[in-house]
């Protein structure tokens, strides 16, 4: 490796702070918006982020045999694992309780950091979780995460 100027590596900063703050993956919060909760804000480790994308490749033929594919509708529906911790003993297993007291399914706000300082937030809806059973470590005090599969429907926040 060559060893750079102080002028390169000066540009080189100053054009990487120029592009803009990095993407973190941390302080991510999901806010639930039913009926009884919508004071509920879950700190997030882990959330199956939406993409706008097309379900799938159709594929059709042509003539001569001819394979042809085209797009699929836009998929709305995503599932994909969400992890939960809980900052506070018995917290976010009680709000489970009541999500599905009220019917298990919810609609949110997921927020790439916290509510009130965020970066971009993306509308879910007709979402539910299925949690695996956790496993709490009795010997420490760290937090406990919450494990499981979120499903959820997305449309770009229309």
């Amino acid at each position: 490796m060559t060893v750079n100027t102080h002028q390169v590596l000066s540009s080189t900063f100053q054009n990487t702070l120029d592009l803009g703050r990095k993407a973190s993956t941390a302080d991510a919060v999901l806010v639930i918006h039913s009926a009884g909760m919508e004071k509920l804000q879950l700190l997030v480790k882990q959330f199956p982020w939406p993409v706008a994308t097309v379900k799938d490749a159709m594929e059709f033929f042509g003539p001569n045999g001819q394979a042809m594919a085209q797009p699929q509708n836009n998929k709305t529906k995503f599932e994909g694992p969400v992890a939960i911790y809980e900052v506070q003993a018995g917290t976010v297993g009680q709000e489970l309780v009541k999500l599905i007291e009220a019917g298990a399914v919810f609609d949110a706000t997921a927020y790439a950091g916290r509510p009130d300082d965020h970066a971009y937030s993306y509308d879910i809806k007709g979402a539910f979780m299925v949690m695996d059973t956790p496993d709490r470590d009795w010997e420490n005090d760290t937090a406990l995460l919450l494990a499981g599969t979120l499903h959820f429907h997305w449309f770009a926040n229309q």
